[in-house]
């Protein structure tokens, strides 16, 4: 065979083996040629869909990542469903073509939770929890899920410090003891209105949550610290006690809750919208949402005193609009009250700028913009419309749960500036038949800077060493000429959750 017949025959296999591999590819789903692993949820079977949907989680946990649970469309009935250490993406087709129903009562099996937790399991220790994430990297899109008991009937209920409760603590959890990270797009959570004993007032307490509250032991507050990172993006929470919550025990993690234009989430008919509880050395990214609270639009408050930060955390807090609905609601509440000496320890640290705070219409607002015990807070360019006591107040409390007794360091070295109050109304005839002035800074306040958009913005300082620029002060007499905590104070879930 002469060389130029050899080189033809080689060039023709390799040509050969080419479109060998080509043609293959045609034939191989497009998953596995990327190295992608999909495991296909059958569609909802009308009763009961647990197994199908444990199934899945568990293959895709023993095949490790990447790996998708892919829901169909329709409506799946699921029991307890847990993963520990989930890689991948758990998604549906979309919020209106795949809904997940918690079935109801759900069982639950856990000691009262003030005296200690077990580690979740679906045997004998059976949180109230209907999706629950330990560890991982986990993706959850593209689906709605809900809670339709009745009053009174959403599980069989769960105690803390002897009382019974009812409520499904929430639809969808994530915890662990290493490094987790969890990513929500496009995922529309929806409870209803709960007037029973056993209830929040709403059938659904936390509508997604990230914690470090898995239990190292039986002891009760013994938990893993929890850092990683936090995103809600384009999601809607309807009529639960609170949308998106991070509880105690957080530390090193970035909090992302919206963060664009074009991924900012909805929060409708809840007591607060977004629940940000003590963490340490993290940051929170709250941009470009939209809130009507009944009680607050958003807060950051205290866990408990088992967990009190060690360094603070930065809260960026911007071009959100709130809505309050309830009467004497309040648009962005900050308590950092860190402990006995809380000017030494303190733990939040702000900057709040281009929101839109405004009541609903016949509501009044308590602030819009409250700042307890927080020290160098920046607030500056939000609107704030309405009536009510104080448009922004600057303050401190000696009362509460969480305080011990003393008196803590009120709000310190902040900066209010060029802030738009003027449609703000400090309404002495309202609500709390007190109205302080469009800015109020009380007793306990000290070394803070007001510096007003206009020379007929309102400020009442009752503290020491403040400055106020470009203002008018207030010479109201309704104020009280020493601390007084506003009278809903703690603003917090009346659990540890």
């Amino acid at each position: 065979m002469s060389d130029m017949n050899c080189r033809v025959k080689r060039v023709g296999l390799r040509v050969a083996f080419l479109w060998g591999i080509l043609g293959l590819t045609t034939l191989l789903p497009v998953t596995l040629w990327a190295g992608r692993h999909i495991v296909q949820v059958q569609p909802p079977n009308g009763t009961d869909d647990t197994a199908n949907i444990q199934a899945a989680l568990d293959a895709c946990v023993m095949h490790g990542p990447p790996c998708t649970v892919q829901l169909a469309a329709g409506t799946y009935v699921t029991r307890q469903l847990l993963a520990f250490n989930f890689q991948g993406t758990f998604k549906g087709m979309s919020t209106t073509l795949t809904t997940i129903e918690a079935f109801y009562p759900l069982p639950v099996k856990m000691p009262d939770v003030s005296l200690g937790e077990c580690m979740p399991n679906l045997t004998t220790c059976l949180w109230p929890t209907l999706i629950d994430f330990v560890d991982g990297d986990i993706h959850v899109s593209d689906l709605s899920i809900k809670e339709t008991a009745p009053p009174g009937k959403a599980t069989t209920g769960w105690y803390w410090a002897g009382t019974k409760f009812t409520d499904l603590l929430e639809p969808l959890r994530f915890m662990g003891q290493n490094p987790t990270y969890a990513t929500i797009d496009r995922i529309a959570i929806e409870g209803l209105p709960d007037d029973s004993s056993t209830s929040f007032g709403f059938n659904v307490i936390n509508g997604v949550i990230y914690t470090g509250e898995l239990p190292r032991s039986s002891a009760p507050f013994d938990y893993y610290f929890l850092s990683g990172t936090y995103t809600v993006r384009n999601s809607s929470f309807k009529s639960t006690y609170d949308g998106v919550s991070q509880d105690g025990f957080l530390k090193d993690t970035s909090v992302t809750v919206g963060g664009s234009p074009s991924t900012g989430n909805v929060f409708e008919n809840v007591y607060v919208g977004m629940d940000m509880e003590s963490s340490e050395n993290s940051t929170f990214e709250v941009s470009y949402n939209t809130s009507s609270g009944i009680s607050d639009s958003m807060w950051v408050v205290p866990w408990l005193p088992a967990f009190v930060p060690s360094t603070p955390s930065l809260y960026f807090i911007h071009d959100n609009t709130f809505t309050t609905t309830g009467a004497g609601a309040t648009g962005i509440y900050l308590w950092s009250v860190a402990g006995a000496n809380n000017a030494e320890n303190p733990w939040i640290s702000a900057m709040i700028y281009n929101n839109t705070i405004e009541p609903e219409q016949g509501s009044t607002i308590l602030d819009g913009i409250g700042a307890y015990n927080t020290i160098g807070a920046a607030i500056w360019n939000n609107t704030i419309r309405g009536s009510g006591k104080d448009a922004i107040r600057l303050g401190g409390s000696n009362t509460g749960v969480i305080d011990p007794p003393g008196n803590p360091q009120g709000a310190f070295l902040c900066t209010v500036i060029d802030n738009d109050v003027s449609g703000f109304t400090a309404n002495p005839n309202g609500l709390f038949s007190v109205g302080y002035a469009q800015i109020y800074l009380d007793p306990t306040t000290s070394n803070n800077l007001v510096a007003c958009s206009n020379n007929t913005n309102t400020v009442l300082d009752q503290g020491t060493m403040n400055t106020e620029m470009s203002c008018h002060a207030s010479t109201t007499s309704a104020a009280s000429t020493t601390s007084v905590a506003p009278q809903d104070l703690p603003r917090r879930k009346p659990l540890r959750r």
